[in-house]
């Protein structure tokens, strides 16, 4: 009666019987990391939380699927000024903006342990820099050094375009979706996002003068300096070209609940 009744039980689990009988004779996996878990149905768990990383603030929902595996969808909004009076003789803004959504599928091999693959389908990140010259500065651009007419003085944007979709890989610690009785998960993540190449751009108005404060003309028309500033941007893209790969770290807190038996 017993086995035909065990035959007889709904299903379908995620592992197999054999794993359930190991948890079983255990106590109901007593010592085990989240046991309770190996016997959910696919897709009757899922989880919505926040988190903080270098891609930004922003959400993510998940929910569970067989075989140690989760799927994930995220997105993250930040746009934050932080101002300056005093770097290098000008009133600087810079504001930073993170607007990005992906996927992953989180693969736990061990315990809590995760590999992440997904993929970033929406990435407009960018850093940007508005300026403006105060009375009496100076300034360099490809070691020449230039002056701002105080009666125009100098002003400029210049942008570091951190966009591009494409691939995402990262390792981590925690369940996005808890496999215990617990409501409340803490997870982890370190890796990268394959984006575009960044560029940066820089543009210049207002009056310049030579580094004596003499012979001021608008920026457009400044000899020699629309060469320098080219001549800076190729320095400049040369050093941010490796940060393709782009850096993901972050932790963040989730919520799990159950939709369906």
């Amino acid at each position: 009666m017993a086995q035909q009744s065990s035959v007889s039980s709904p299903g379908p689990f995620f592992f197999s019987t054999s794993e359930s009988v190991a948890l079983s004779a255990e106590g109901g996996g007593g010592g085990q990391v989240e046991p309770s878990g190996y016997g959910e149905r696919y897709l009757s768990r899922a989880s919505i939380g926040g988190e903080a990383s270098l891609l930004g603030t922003g959400a993510g929902m998940a929910t569970n699927l067989p075989y140690h595996l989760e799927a994930r969808l995220f997105g993250n909004y930040t746009n934050f000024d932080w101002k300056t009076n005093h770097q290098n003789g000008f009133y600087v803004v810079v504001n930073i903006g993170m607007a990005n959504i992906g996927a992953a599928a989180d693969w736990y091999p061990w315990k809590s342990l995760r590999l992440s693959p997904g993929v970033l389908f929406f990435n407009q990140n960018r850093v940007r820099g508005d300026f403006m010259a105060q009375p009496g500065s100076t300034f360099e651009i490809n070691n020449v050094t230039y002056a701002s007419q105080d009666s125009n003085p100098v002003r400029g944007t210049g942008r570091l375009s951190l966009n591009g979709t494409g691939f995402i890989a990262t390792t981590g610690w925690g369940h996005y979706v808890s496999r215990s009785g617990k409501h409340w998960s803490f997870p982890f993540e370190l890796g990268a996002a394959f984006i575009n190449t960044p560029v940066v751009t820089f543009a210049l108005s207002g009056n310049v003068c030579d580094a004596s404060g003499h012979n001021c003309q608008p920026a457009a028309t400044f000899p020699g300096l629309q060469s320098n500033i080219d001549e800076q941007l190729t320095s400049w893209n040369h050093r941010v070209s490796p940060f393709h790969i782009y850096p993901v770290i972050g932790g963040g807190a989730t919520y799990t609940f159950r939709f369906r038996r």
